[in-house]
Order: structure tokens, then sequence, then C-alpha cells
């Protein structure tokens, strides 16, 4: 939707999960008067639209606007009432999906501080996921799995609340889920089951002091593991040594991509292993639109 307000003015854009019940809720906030027919279920998962406004420092600039005395119709001395034909637009002889316009805009701050943690339930044969939400919205998730078979799972996490489950079929060789979220939030488990499969387990935490992200990854396993991890916002890969039973951290500062993360880890004797890891990380102040969708990530790696 487009929102023309004096407390929006900037071209500002705000991805909270909003619907229809939204323009109510607003209504809601701004009267006071309670619309009992809205469930819990909305108002957890969607948004009021008050995060799309600036009600504390609003742009008070006033906008140029362009000369429009071009427009003014030739013909001023018509007869009162004389109609024109109107104006039937010609659509494009070859018609096509409209195009992500290129760059970066401001964007609001969001409510959302999303974690999504995964470890291999070998016995049942799956994965046995985590979903936390340490933010002060709610959020769906969505499981899907790798091969299109079976699933999606959804599950709905409120403001402070966590729940868990374990996806997987026992007698299974492989297993792989992704998992969507809002604003750009991505996670993927990838991997075998094998006895001597890699048995790594990733957790995110957010510096929302630094804009950073810091990825503790702990080795379950009986050898030590040589894991790569492909930074794709600015096209480097980094090496990781975890010895077994123990853990490293990989911290990466997000300055540059104005706290956007996409990070792939793969490990060196376990081909099918892969953990990738997007989003944001909210700081709570205004931030910008993912670069990647405006410009494209990096098609060449740089090696560190």
């Amino acid at each position: 939707m487009i929102v023309i307000s004096p407390w929006s003015k900037g071209g500002w854009v705000n991805s909270q999960v909003f619907d229809h019940t939204s323009l109510i809720r607003f209504l809601e906030k701004r009267f006071g008067v309670i619309e009992p027919n809205i469930t819990k279920w909305r108002r957890t998962v969607a948004g009021d639209l008050t995060s799309a406004l600036n009600f504390e420092s609003p742009n008070a600039a006033v906008v140029a606007l362009p000369d429009t005395s071009s427009y003014q119709p030739p013909n001023q001395d018509v007869v009162a009432g004389t109609r024109f034909p109107d104006y039937v637009p010609t659509p494009p002889a070859k018609q096509a999906l409209p195009e992500q316009e290129h760059g970066i805009r401001p964007a609001r701050a969001l409510p959302y501080e999303l974690q999504v943690n995964g470890k291999v339930d070998y016995s049942q044969g799956g994965v046995e996921l985590l979903f936390r939400n340490i933010g002060k919205a709610g959020a769906v998730f969505q499981v899907r799995s790798g091969d299109g078979k079976t699933g999606p799972w959804t599950y709905t996490v409120g403001a402070g609340d966590e729940t868990s489950d374990t996806i997987g079929t026992k007698g299974a060789a492989s297993y792989a889920l992704l998992v969507y979220g809002p604003n750009g939030f991505f996670r993927t488990f990838l991997g075998s089951l094998a006895e001597n499969s890699a048995d790594l387990t990733v957790d995110a935490i957010y510096d929302k002091e630094s804009e950073g992200i810091a990825l503790v990854i702990c080795n379950h396993g009986a050898s030590a593991e040589k894991v790569t991890i492909f930074d794709a916002y600015s096209g480097k890969t980094h090496t990781q040594h975890v010895q077994p039973h123990g853990s490293v951290t990989f911290v990466a500062q997000l300055h540059e991509s104005f706290g956007w993360y996409d990070l792939t880890l793969q490990v060196e004797t376990d081909a099918s292993f892969q953990r990738q890891l997007a989003g944001h990380v909210e700081t709570g102040k205004p931030t910008m639109t993912d670069p990647a969708i405006g410009a494209g990530v990096p098609e060449e790696a740089e090696v560190s």
C-alpha cells in the first residue's frame, strides 16, 4: 500500500506485516474505539500501521512541487459544461511484470528480533527446530521441505515467546528444510543423516549497538571440522576451524550493508552440509532497504 501523510514524507519503506485489519486498528489507536471482531492471531502478527509514521520528529520541510502551468487547458473560453472525450491509455503490446527499481530507500525501524536454531536428531531422522521471538511483535514462520514432498509447516510465535518441533522421517538418509519469516528472515538446514556426517549447530547473536551479527559454531562430532563462511554482501569467504566438541565465534560487521546479512556455511568433510542465515539486524533506529534487492549481490567471491 502507499501511505500519504505529513508524517511519512521522504519516500520511506516499511516492511512490517500488515493486513486489512491494520487500517481498523490504526483507527483504534487514534480514537480508542475497539473493534471486537479482529482475532487475537491477526492482532499478534499484523501491525497497526503506526510504525509507518514518524510522530516524534516529522519532516516539516516544504515539498518542492513541479510547475503545472503547461497542464492548463488551451481552450478556457469554451462554453461551460462542454465535455471532452475520456483519455484511454494504450497498453503495451508486450506485457511484462515491473522490475525492482535500482538503488535503496530509507526504511522504518521494525519490531522484529527472530531466531530459529536447528539441531539434527539422528534418532528420529530429522531436525529439531527452536523458534524464538525476542522482538516486540508476533511473527509467522513457514518451514518448507527441500524436495517439496512434505509440508509446509506454519508456526506463529508471539512476542517474547518460543516453540519447537522436530521435522523429519525416521530412517531418512538426509534432511533439507527452508525456514521463512518476515522482512527477509531466512534459514536453511541441509545435510546427511549418515553416521559420519558433520554434526554442527550454528546460533546467531545480534549486536544492536554495533550493527553486527555473531555466529556461534559448535562442533558436536568427534573430528575437527574446517568451516567456510560465504558473505553474499561482501563477496568474501572466511574460514574457521572447529575442534571436536568445541566452538568458535565468527563476527560480521554489517555497516556497509545497513544491517542486512546473508551468510552460508559449508564443511570441507561433508559436501551435503549447509546452513544459510539471512535477514536484517534491527537496532530500533531507521535504516535502509536491502541493497541486494536494488543492486544484486556481488558475482565474484573474494577469499580471506
